[in-house]
């Protein structure tokens, strides 16, 4: 596999990947329950994070014969979200008219709070915000390849001493155990009578080579 910034015209390619990777994700289907909505929400949504965030932090992928089989957005020390006036000149405000104004606000909220432990580590910790694969691919250790060939050397080659990241999901969890993270908070969150977990990963990378 090889690995690279995200070119401009791969942006779509990789929005639809990532879309499609967590149409099944069990949080996004707390705030988003009509499995109608919920894959033009997540394409919006990640349609919205990219734009957005343009400039603002690394967007990466992973080929495969020329073929993109992988994404990740990671944050550098130092990221400042967007102002609420840019993700509206975004196109956040359809986000809003497709999952319903009081879950889309549950949604960030829960989105703010679940990061904050990451936040908190502060010094030179980048923070690992999304990383999806192709859903035909998945099985294949692209994944684990992605992260300790692609994302782990990208954040070392610019001075990274500590890469994090948070996840809702269970076999999340034990993908990242697996790549050496090592979990250090958790927390509950509950939406429309359902319940979840958070978890926060941190992997210091001094000791990788």
């Amino acid at each position: 596999m090889t690995y690279d910034i995200m070119k401009p015209g791969e942006r779509k390619i990789c929005i639809e990947l990532a879309a499609k990777a967590f149409e099944n994700y069990d949080f996004f289907s707390v705030y988003v329950p009509d499995d109608r909505r919920r894959p033009r929400f997540l394409h919006s949504m990640l349609g919205v994070e990219f734009k957005v965030n343009t400039g603002l932090v690394h967007f990466l992928t992973a080929k495969e014969n020329d073929r993109i089989v992988a994404a990740a957005m990671v944050r550098a020390p130092g990221y400042r979200m967007p102002s609420v006036r840019k993700y509206l000149m975004s196109g956040f405000w359809k986000n809003i008219v497709i999952g319903g104004w009081n879950n889309v606000a549950a949604w960030v909220d829960m989105d703010q709070k679940a990061g904050l432990p990451c936040q908190s580590l502060g010094g030179n910790t980048w923070f690992l915000h999304l990383l999806a694969v192709d859903t035909s691919s998945e099985g294949k250790g692209i994944g684990s390849r992605m992260l300790n060939e692609g994302i782990i050397p990208f954040v070392k080659d610019r001075s990274g001493e500590t890469l994090s990241l948070y996840t809702n999901s269970e076999i999340n969890r034990k993908f990242y155990v697996k790549n050496g993270f090592k979990e250090f908070h958790s927390q509950q969150f509950s939406y429309g009578g359902k319940s979840f977990g958070s978890w926060s990963y941190k992997m210091d990378l001094n000791g990788i080579r």
